[in-house]
């Protein structure tokens, strides 16, 4: 990227964060850090807004939120611990939580993991469904 690009995407970057995007969301959508958006902006003399406590943290969105609450549903009925869930997933308790809140992007071995957890499919993790009843997990090579 040249300093010309570089200059009009960083303009692009103050251009969102002052149309009220959250410094998350404009880092995914640059493929950049949170951080590397921080100093862009203190770089280009924008007022940074206070940092959002964690439990003013909008979930990423409704699915993720239904994932993280199907998560502690299964937990609460196994009579499992956080702890116990998180080394059972093969995740560290702090990844665990935050997926629970909605708050943490999910790969696609993360939704296996969940799967396997939860013993149930990608499909109705993500309430895709397929056409003309054709079995994705099948069709992907995933076998849950």
């Amino acid at each position: 990227m040249d300093e010309k690009e570089r200059e009009e995407r960083d303009n692009y970057i103050v251009q969102d964060y002052n149309a009220g995007q959250d410094l998350k969301a404009i880092a995914r959508s640059y493929g950049l850090s949170d951080r590397r958006v921080r100093q862009i902006l203190e770089e280009k003399g924008v007022a940074l807004r206070p940092r959002k406590m964690r439990f003013e943290i909008d979930p990423i969105s409704k699915i993720h939120e239904r994932i993280g609450r199907l998560i502690i549903d299964h937990r609460f009925d196994k009579e499992i611990d956080q702890r116990e869930a998180a080394n059972d997933l093969g995740w560290s308790y702090h990844k665990l939580k935050k997926v629970e809140e909605g708050i943490s992007d999910l790969e696609l071995l993360d939704l296996l993991d969940i799967a396997a957890f939860t013993d149930t499919s990608i499909c109705d993790l993500t309430s895709f469904r397929p056409r003309f009843g054709d079995d994705l997990n099948a069709s992907a090579g995933l076998f849950l």
